[in-house]
């Protein structure tokens, strides 16, 4: 029975999607997504064009091929179980509140940017000139 148990946790874990690779990141292995999950992503604030070039400049985790997500890419991590504060329970970091993504739009000239509020697990967006959080991603 001990056996039995032990080899459906691993199973399960072969077939998770979201999972925490390292101290570091989190994989996302169905959208072939590395999320950034360290203690930064509860400090770090900068405003959206801060955001871009942050996550462009990031050499984390040994990769340097960071980027500011789309707000899409945030929508697949979103859990709406969590009640705590709606991001997958992968994620060891977060902060129920703004993290920036990457679309800005053409309709307010570009003054307004999408971010990914994790308070409802709803996306907004806001003047690109205001603080928010900040998460990276890469593909892999």
């Amino acid at each position: 029975m001990k056996y039995l148990i032990l080899f459906l946790i691993f199973v399960s874990l072969l077939d998770a999607q979201i999972y925490r690779k390292s101290s570091q990141v989190v994989t996302d292995t169905q959208n072939l997504l590395m999320w950034q999950d360290d203690v930064s992503v509860i400090k770090v604030v900068k405003t959206h064009d801060e955001s871009i070039t942050y996550c462009e400049e990031l050499v984390f985790a040994g990769y340097s091929d960071w980027r500011i997500p789309k707000i899409d890419e945030f929508k697949t991590i979103v859990d709406k179980k969590n009640f705590k504060n709606y991001i997958n329970k992968a994620f060891k970091y977060n902060v129920p509140d703004g993290y920036w993504a990457k679309k800005a739009h053409w309709r307010t000239l570009w003054f307004y940017a999408d971010y990914m509020h994790f308070v409802s697990g709803t996306e907004y967006f806001d003047s690109r000139h205001k603080n928010k959080y900040v998460r990276c991603v890469r593909k892999i």
